[in-house]
């Protein structure tokens, strides 16, 4: 029932690609000190790329498909494309270098992303109860 409010959607795929990053942090910190391994992370989260994969439009939300981006004239830009899907593993940048047996991971790095999961699921959390009470208030008034 929910499903069909973009809101809670929206908040649902928030939360699930949160989920999928700190498997991925969780990941890198156990191979921390294995040889040759590289930092991962996904491709970040878009709002518009989670709404046009659901589709927003009543015809997109009634099984009609997602919503697409198409260009219709030669002389408009062509739809943006990051090159990564959402929640694709891609390969983390070194920013801490890279240590002499090739291992990118830094445990700092992972710790501070690992945070700041932490701190985007809390205010996913608390939009989603908002909304949830925003929700049975509307309905207790009837």
């Amino acid at each position: 029932m929910l499903t069909g409010i973009d809101l809670f959607r929206l908040t649902g795929d928030r939360m699930r690609y949160l989920t999928e990053r700190q498997a991925v942090l969780g990941r890198n910190i156990a191979n921390a000190d294995t040889p040759g391994y590289k930092a991962q992370d996904l491709a970040p989260f878009s709002v518009a790329t989670s709404l046009l994969n659901h589709g927003s439009t009543p015809t997109a939300a009634a099984g009609g498909g997602s919503l697409t981006l198409v260009r219709t004239q030669a002389g408009h830009i062509s739809p943006a494309s990051s090159g990564a899907q959402p929640n694709q593993v891609v390969e983390s940048t070194a920013t801490y270098g890279e240590k002499s047996s090739g291992n990118t991971v830094s445990l700092e790095e992972q710790m501070v992303k690992s945070a700041d999961v932490a701190n985007a699921f809390s205010l996913a959390t608390a939009a989603y109860s908002a909304s949830m009470s925003l929700l049975k208030t509307a309905i207790d008034n009837k």
